[in-house]
């Protein structure tokens, strides 16, 4: 229905979708209350990204390059910091003080190949913010779930004048 390719059409190994599914879902939490990037499957719209070509976006071929050397990155930092327990197996908590140092760029023996730290946590928080809001046709914001809490409209749901609004204004009640 929204999405463009089929989900067997991704770049990431299910170690690597589990842990930017982690990441993912301590940049936007969800909760009882709004939809996280959990709920618009945010962790969908990079993997499907990445799968893309540069005729989409000029960028792709570097994250494409980025992303197993970060995640790679930050499943070492985990698994010092946390026992052997890598970013898949953070909890949510673990996941988001990870990320702060990651931002703050205090991660330890962080590699040399690997993008900056503060760019590497902007990358990150940057898909995870395009796969909430964005299109859900991309792979993210599945069945609009974002879009749908806030109110926004979908091409599904097209706007309809209310009773008694007009081309000039609202009703003459209003």
């Amino acid at each position: 229905m929204w999405l463009l390719r089929p989900s067997a059409t991704g770049c990431f190994d299910k170690d690597q979708r589990r842990a930017v599914e982690v990441l993912f879902d301590a940049v936007l939490p969800g909760g009882p209350r709004r939809p996280g990037a959990a709920d618009a499957d945010a962790a969908e719209y990079v993997d499907r990204l990445l799968a893309m070509g540069p005729e989409t976006h000029p960028e792709i071929p570097a994250w494409r390059l980025a992303y197993p050397v970060l995640l790679a990155a930050l499943d070492t930092a985990a698994q010092r910091a946390h026992g052997g327990r890598g970013v898949a197996d953070l909890d949510r908590a673990e996941a988001t003080a990870l990320l702060r140092d990651l931002a703050a760029g205090t991660l330890p023996d962080w590699p040399a190949a690997a993008l900056a730290q503060p760019a590497a946590f902007a990358l990150l928080r940057a898909h995870c913010i395009e796969g909430c809001f964005g299109d859900p046709r991309w792979g993210g914001n599945r069945e609009a779930v974002i879009w749908r809490w806030f109110g926004h409209l979908t091409p599904a749901e097209p706007f309809t004048r209310p009773a008694g609004a007009t081309a000039d204004g609202p009703g003459e009640d209003s």
